[in-house]
């Protein structure tokens, strides 16, 4: 079965019509149904979607709605599994001078934690990074899934 992550950058292009990325990710996310047997999110991404569309402007029963959705149609990960690792990844790499997002480290390892075989984001960072999984763009996912596949360095 082939899974697949959905970063929160994504599902707020999905849900906010006012983002520049929204007629995109609503076309990728139509073909990720048909491409991928699971869907997968991680609950911290949950209330970074509720934060940013409440500030958006977005009424609670839409989100509300989206949240009902994500519930029936995903599997949510927590993280407790694999944060003490990502805090010693995390300074490891502060501690060698990188500049690192906690966030979207916990992200990453979470969906290679769970076995995913793809991470869907429109972060540049994740999108450069070396990880033990394919990591998509919209763009890339769109036209024909060309992704860069890395193996993990850390």
């Amino acid at each position: 079965m082939s899974k697949i992550f959905i970063d929160a950058n994504i599902l707020l292009d999905i849900l906010l019509p006012t983002r520049k990325n929204h007629k995109r990710a609503v076309e990728a996310y139509e073909k990720i149904c048909f491409q991928y047997d699971i869907l997968c999110v991680n609950e911290d991404i949950l209330t970074t979607i509720e934060y940013i569309a409440s500030k958006n402007g977005t009424d609670c029963k839409v989100i509300w709605e989206f949240f009902t959705a994500l519930s029936e149609n995903f599997e949510i990960y927590n993280f407790n599994v694999i944060f003490t690792e990502v805090v010693e990844e995390y300074g490891k790499k502060c501690q060698k001078g990188k500049r690192v997002d906690f966030e979207d480290l916990l992200q990453i390892r979470c969906a290679i934690k769970n076995g995913c075989d793809a991470f869907l984001t429109e972060d540049g960072e994740l999108l450069k990074g070396n990880f033990g999984v394919k990591v998509l763009c919209l763009e890339n996912f769109l036209e024909n899934e060309c992704v860069k596949t890395h193996k993990d360095n850390a």
